[in-house]
């Protein structure tokens, strides 16, 4: 009876011991990993704000056109210079890019009207290491030349990626139907 008793002892020390160190150690790794995952989430943040600043800055310039232009292939080369430093890929490599610089253009030509973009929103829709797709929003404002202002909401998909240190725009999946209806000729 005693050999039982001491045995029973035992195990029961062993278990409060070993049932002891487990949570501290658990305590410890928790208290460990949540300064970590914490930088990690500020630091995903801080890229996310940096990433919608360039995209925000890139959408404001693609997007302003102050008047109507009246030569129109010389605003296209003022503002051909005026974006192309947001780009991943130059013009050569992707016309696509010397597309999305005409569009505005041409809508504005075509809507006589000068354009602005407001209430732009982004949102992440995916994020790898070097590479981040923004969902966007907007409303194209078309003030035009007889007086009136017309809204188009706007919407799309922006890829950039970081090249060097820097957020460049990689492709821009724009709203087509609504830049066909704006350009298209009455």
């Amino acid at each position: 009876m005693r050999k039982l008793s001491w045995i029973i002892g035992l195990t029961l020390l062993s278990t409060i011991l070993v049932t002891g160190c487990t949570q501290d150690n658990t305590s410890n790794e928790i208290e460990t990993q949540t300064p970590n995952e914490s930088s990690q989430t500020a630091e995903k943040e801080q890229v996310n704000e940096e990433v919608i600043k360039v995209a925000e800055t890139y959408k404001t310039k693609e997007y302003t056109i102050n008047d109507v232009p009246e030569n129109p292939e010389e605003i296209f080369v003022e503002r051909n210079k005026e974006l192309i430093p947001f780009f991943a890929e130059n013009l050569e490599e992707k016309p696509v890019n010397a597309s999305n610089i005409a569009l505005a253009l041409r809508a504005a030509i075509t809507q006589q009207a000068s354009l602005k973009p407001e209430n732009m929103k982004f949102t992440v829709y995916q994020e790898l290491e070097d590479y981040v797709d923004l969902d966007y929003t907007m409303d194209l404002v078309l003030k035009k030349q007889d007086g009136k202002n017309e809204t188009v909401p706007l919407e799309g998909r922006l890829t950039l990626i970081n090249k060097n240190g820097e957020w460049l725009i990689q492709a821009d999946d724009f709203d087509k139907a609504a830049f066909a209806k704006l350009t298209q000729e009455k």
